[in-house]
């Protein structure tokens, strides 16, 4: 009886070092994936969405507030309205921009909006269906 319980005990150690091994392995090739692969940044992202998927031009507008946004920013017209988007690394730094502009315009009501660390000012005020589209290219 002895050596059958032994015999079990070394399969089941063997089974429990081969699961290990196996977790091992996974656990390894997750953090070199992580390593070698690194995500696409916010801006090719969108630059990537508004000029192939929603077929818009981007324009070569110059806006120094949106320009200081530390992920870049990007200018297109949506339906007539032109729209500059700005990337911040943070919300704090998107808070700061949206108070940029307000120092420098005022309110801009209709005009202006943050979305989690992305900026939009627009020309005019935005109709739904124009901010729907940056919307659909968002990515932070």
């Amino acid at each position: 009886m002895n050596s059958v319980a032994d015999w079990e005990w070394r399969y089941l150690r063997l089974a429990l070092v081969t699961v290990a091994a196996i977790v091992a392995v996974q656990i390894g090739g997750w953090l070199v994936y992580r390593v070698v692969h690194e995500e696409t940044p916010p801006l090719a992202e969108t630059i990537r969405c508004l000029t192939r998927e929603k077929l818009l031009e981007l324009t070569t507008a110059t806006d120094p507030i949106a320009a200081s946004a530390g992920r870049g920013w990007v200018a297109t017209r949506v339906e007539g309205n032109g729209v500059h988007a700005a990337i911040a690394r943070s919300t704090s730094e998107a808070e700061r921009l949206v108070d940029l502009y307000r120092s420098v315009a005022g309110e801009l009501v209709g005009r202006l909006e943050r979305r989690g660390k992305v900026v939009y000012l627009w020309e005019g005020v935005s109709t739904p269906t124009q901010r729907q589209t940056m919307y659909d290219c968002h990515y932070d």
